[in-house]
């Protein structure tokens, strides 16, 4: 069985492959015309970031557990 830990870790690397790379399928294929799309990659680019910086805390927090 998989730790939660692991488990963690994973669904972590997998929404950041997913957040940024939606950021880059709206910057190459745009899904609205204009600014909307723009403004979709980039909270899609600042989520991402954020899960980095999440994920980054989390690998020094269960270095100590």
């Amino acid at each position: 069985m998989i730790s939660l830990k692991t488990f963690h870790l994973f669904f972590i690397s997998l929404s950041i492959i997913l957040t940024i790379g939606y950021g880059i399928y709206e910057l190459i294929v745009p899904s609205n015309p204009g600014m909307v799309s723009v403004i979709f990659a980039l909270i899609s680019f600042a989520v991402g970031c954020a899960l980095i910086f999440y994920c980054f805390r989390v690998i020094q927090k269960f270095k100590t557990i």
